[in-house]
């Protein structure tokens, strides 16, 4: 109803599943980001500062960089959850917007498990390339600090 009128007009559009789907997985992400921030010594960040570096200079360029491994495994780990999400996802689709698991649950539901099965393959393949991407990103190196 929020989405339904002007200016707001997002019902029914791709947009609003995007936006839905990234805000139900963003706590993966912070929650990675916050446990590994929480890692990093303080005291590196006070000696740039105390060497004349400004905190936001200091947070950029030392902690942030210390943090990325964290910011990584939470994106791909919301990412993986994102694209295998059924729940949000069979509430906001239209015909336009149908994302390949309501599809996939849709011919469940058909009883054609036969195409449900190739359609999960594809869910499956996409998901193993996306950690090969990563793994070839990474070059391999753990995510761990």
């Amino acid at each position: 109803m929020g989405f339904n009128q002007k200016p707001l007009l997002l019902s029914g559009t791709m947009l609003i599943m995007v936006i839905a789907l990234v805000i139900r997985r963003l706590p993966y992400t912070i929650r990675s980001s916050v446990a590994i921030l929480q890692q990093i010594p303080i005291n590196i960040e006070e000696a740039a500062i105390s060497l004349g570096a400004s905190k936001l200079k200091a947070f950029f360029q030392v902690t942030v960089p210390m943090m990325a491994a964290g910011i990584v495994s939470g994106a791909i780990l919301s990412w993986i959850m994102m694209i295998s999400e059924l729940s949000t996802a069979i509430i906001l689709y239209t015909g336009r917007t149908k994302t390949l698991t309501v599809a996939i649950f849709t011919e469940v539901l058909r009883g054609n498990y036969g195409v449900a099965a190739a359609l999960s393959t594809i869910l499956t393949t996409l998901t193993v390339i996306s950690l090969l991407l990563f793994n070839k990103i990474n070059q391999g190196k753990e995510i761990s600090l």
